[in-house]
């Protein structure tokens, strides 16, 4: 695929990482509900382990 792409998708799943640790933090401290919260944890691992992997490998390529 075009590496401009490849960076991008990247970069969103970063930021979706991100969110999703925003979310589980508020749902933590706020009591929230549980679905959510882990939801927002799997969100959060899975965003964040795919976006820097797909950094990685655009940078050893």
């Amino acid at each position: 695929m075009n590496k401009k792409f490849n960076i991008s998708l990247a970069i969103l799943q970063i930021i979706t990482g991100i969110l999703g640790a925003v979310v589980f933090v508020k749902g933590i401290l706020n009591h929230g509900e549980l679905t959510m919260t882990i939801m927002s944890l799997i969100l959060m691992v899975l965003g964040l382990i795919l976006g820097f992997k797909g950094l990685y490998n655009i940078k050893k390529h």
